[in-house]
């Protein structure tokens, strides 16, 4: 049950950070197109701290179970790395430069989803270890 429900959790993980890179995609396209109204409706503070807190608490659960399992110190680190670089995308005074660590960001993490997801399949495939008896 705790393993499906940790798949489960990195499954909603893809999911928010596909979301956050979708926002970030989306308001410079409806600036080109001129959508105004849409651009006041989507760029809220609110919005961008809910899909990053989200995916922050969905992943920290999801990521503790992992790497309960498969022991890969490299997923957990790949997925705080990439919201660092969320982070460091939102702070930046350049807008372009701010899109692009974002999205890289969100990438980052959804690759560390996929890790994550692909050990824990991994570790409940392998048979168990058998003591040989000399």
């Amino acid at each position: 049950m705790k393993d499906r429900l940790s798949i489960v959790l990195d499954k909603f993980g893809i999911c928010a950070s596909v979301l956050c890179m979708v926002h970030c995609l989306a308001l410079p396209i409806f600036m080109i197109l001129g959508f105004e109204v849409m651009i006041k409706s989507i760029d809220q503070e609110w919005i961008e701290t809910a899909i990053i807190l989200s995916s922050l608490i969905i992943g920290g659960v999801s990521f503790m179970w992992g790497f309960w399992l498969h022991k890969k110190h490299y997923v957990p680190i790949l997925f705080f790395a990439g919201f660092l670089l969320i982070l460091n995308g939102e702070s930046v005074a350049n807008e372009r430069i701010g899109l692009f660590l974002t999205l890289a960001g969100a990438g980052v993490i959804i690759y560390s989803h996929l890790q994550n997801m692909y050990w824990k399949n991994l570790s409940h495939q392998l048979p168990p270890i058998q003591n040989k008896k000399s």
